[in-house]
């Protein structure tokens, strides 16, 4: 018999791409998985699952694997076991390079290239003729980490028992994000289940092969997580209240519901390739063990990953990081130290530290994007931010060739955040706008706004006699000292024009409570949508979610997110060319036809370019990455963007080291 359970549509729409149509069955990509994806000789296996099978402790590894593994095509050559994956992170806070790194197993995944989706845990997925319903196939046979069969079960409760408790969200706000057009959730056998929307879904497969997206269905082991949950467990509320949490949905949360639970919980069983033996938030070193029912394998049989573990030091500060790159203390590494200011100092230490450089290629509009907050608690304040001319005033005082010269070392271009020119979207003119230097420009926008008089300190003033004064806030861990000293620089451009402007560095943490809170005056962040995921991640275009990007109106996303039924401390109507942008979007989330879909979201953009939220400063061509000269298969340049997962479909569970 089969089950039906309402599923939220925006479970499957809150972030989606267009690299693909999205609108034929999916199949293998061939540069990373074999003909069929599967069918590979099963019985090869690590020497340390080995020695569990003969001690009697782990089943065979043929009874471990699903009956049609997947088949990974190595992309170099056949690896070999053991070694350990040497890594760092600066904290709790660090989470998404976890995700990047070990993290990423979703329905569908990308292939290394990003122009397609290929399978992962799913075995296949097929839309009908319309792209409003997908039926989904896992891989008979496949096990969770401590061997437990993954059934449809597991998807029937977590998103029956989980997704749709809006007391259970708080982990993945962005996964209910509007309410309305529920799909219906089918349970067909204990392997296949349909999701079945309203009307037309075509970007429903790219989106599943998105880490949060791709990895929902799958997310919540059944037989693990009842026990936490009042629907099932009469004492949840009294396992909770003893391990000092208030209600069962908080510490049900710790436990399975959270962005960095896969991090912080050794008891959750996972997918992952390498699954939590010591917890990130516990001591000075996170470590992940090879999992012994992962469902890879390489054409030979030999079980995935080829890797026994992986190490992620705690080292807060980016300056010691790069002194341990510089010593050859990591064997993969992208984040925090990789700075161009950096890259001449790690390759002088290339040969010291045994590794070399791994190109990536920039997808990001912009280094160092710059946020007004349009939704400032303040009247006052928010009146004269939402003054369009105001912004450009301000985007004309940057001197961005002085700023590109001294904080980027002479490399790249002034942009403001709008698709690069290798997009499909690209639009010159939108890239290219208010970036002239120009203070005196600067200074008559500013003077025709009301602003000309000005406090004994040169500071210019509102009608109402108070300072017109911005305080930055900026997360000083995220890109080592970039965004500081670039910020700084244009403090000091802003100052020139008779704008009081503070750079408030602070952790990432800290930052992310301010700008949920609504406390700041502005910030930065990264443009995301300059290629590859322009229409999978609109941030900067349109108020569009409460993930860093959006953070100009982040009151305004939050009432898109919730169609106006978010709390009203941080829910507010937009005005009328947000909301016209917001109603493309929905338009374009239900269009199956993919030029159809462009064609909208240049309508998205051009209100965008119109609006100019946002403030662009730098583009810059790539970044880069230290990989020991031991490790490999990990193959050539590759994308940068949090889209992709940067280097995730790269596929680690396939690298190995030599000798």
């Amino acid at each position: 018999m089969t089950r039906r359970v309402l599923l939220r549509n925006s479970a499957f729409l809150a972030l989606v791409t267009t690299s693909a149509s999205g609108c034929s069955l999916l199949s293998t990509d061939p540069d990373q998985t074999s003909e069929g994806g599967g069918g590979g000789a099963k019985g090869k296996e690590a020497p340390m699952l080995a020695e569990r099978v003969k001690a009697g402790t782990l089943p065979p590894v043929e009874e471990r694997l699903p009956a049609d593994p997947l088949v990974l095509e190595p992309t170099e050559g056949m690896g070999a076991y053991g070694g350990t994956w040497r890594s760092a992170v600066t904290g709790g806070a660090d989470g998404p390079w976890l995700h990047r790194t070990i993290g990423y197993e979703p329905l569908m995944r990308w292939s290394r290239d990003w122009t397609t989706q290929i399978p992962n845990v799913a075995e296949s997925i097929t839309p009908n003729d319309d792209a409003s319903e997908y039926t989904i196939a896992l891989r008979p046979g496949m096990r969770w980490s401590d061997g437990e069969p993954l059934t449809t079960a597991d998807v029937e409760f977590g998103y029956q028992h989980v997704t749709l408790n809006r007391d259970l969200v708080q982990g993945h706000p962005e996964t209910l994000a509007r309410g309305e057009d529920p799909a219906e959730l089918e349970i067909v056998d204990e392997h296949t289940f349909l999701i079945r929307f309203t009307g037309p879904n075509a970007l429903f497969l790219p989106n599943m092969a998105r880490t949060v997206d791709g990895d929902r269905l799958v997310a919540y082991p059944r037989h693990y997580l009842e026990q936490f949950h009042a629907d099932f467990a009469e004492d949840a509320g009294s396992k909770a209240q003893a391990a000092g949490f208030n209600t069962w949905e908080e510490y049900f949360n710790s436990l399975g519901n959270d962005w960095g639970v896969l991090w912080t919980n050794p008891d959750l069983p996972s997918l992952k390739a390498w699954i939590c033996t010591d917890p990130l938030d516990r001591g000075s070193v996170a470590r992940f063990e090879r999992n012994p029912y992962y469902f890879k394998t390489d054409p030979e049989g030999s079980q995935l990953p080829y890797l026994d573990d992986v190490r992620y030091e705690v080292v807060p500060d980016p300056e010691t990081m790069l002194l341990r790159a510089q010593n050859g203390d990591f064997d993969f590494h992208s984040r925090h130290f990789n700075s161009l200011e950096n890259r001449p100092v790690l390759a002088e230490s290339r040969e010291k530290g045994d590794y070399r450089f791994i190109e990536f290629e920039s997808t990001y509009s912009n280094e160092m994007a710059i946020a007004l907050n349009l939704n400032h608690a303040d009247e006052a304040v928010r009146e004269v931010y939402q003054q369009k001319d105001f912004r450009v005033a301000l985007s004309h005082a940057i001197d961005r060739q002085e700023l590109i010269n001294a904080v980027w070392q002479r490399q790249g271009e002034p942009y403001q955040v709008a698709p690069t020119p290798e997009s499909r979207f690209y639009d010159q003119e939108f890239a290219e706008q208010y970036t002239e230097h120009d203070p005196e420009l600067a200074e008559d926008l500013l003077d025709s706004l009301g602003y000309d008089s000005r406090d004994s300190d040169g500071y210019r003033l509102r009608p109402d006699g108070q300072r017109i004064s911005i305080t930055v806030d900026v997360a000083e861990d995220a890109l080592v000292t970039v965004w500081v000293q670039g910020m700084e620089q244009v403090a000091r451009y802003w100052e020139a024009v008779g704008i009081q402007t503070t750079v408030n560095p602070m952790p990432r943490e800290n930052f992310e409570v301010r700008l949920g809170d609504n406390k700041q005056d502005a910030s930065v962040w990264t443009g995301d949508g300059g290629r590859g995921d322009e229409i999978s991640s609109p941030l900067w275009y349109f108020p569009h979610s409460t993930n860093a990007g959006s953070d100009f109106a982040r009151h305004w996303a939050n009432w898109y997110r919730t169609r106006g039924q978010g709390p009203d401390a941080d829910t507010e109507e937009p005005p009328e060319v947000p909301r016209r942008q917001m109603a493309l979007f929905d338009e374009l989330l239900s269009e199956p036809d993919e030029d159809a879909r462009d064609e909208i979201f240049r309508e998205i953009l051009a209100l965008s370019k119109e609006q100019f939220y946002a403030i662009g400063t730098v583009r810059v061509p790539g970044s880069y990455g230290i990989v020991s000269n031991r490790l490999q298969n990990v193959g050539g340049p590759l994308p940068d963007s949090p889209t992709y997962n940067t280097p995730a479909p790269a596929a680690p569970e396939q690298w190995y080291f030599e000798g």
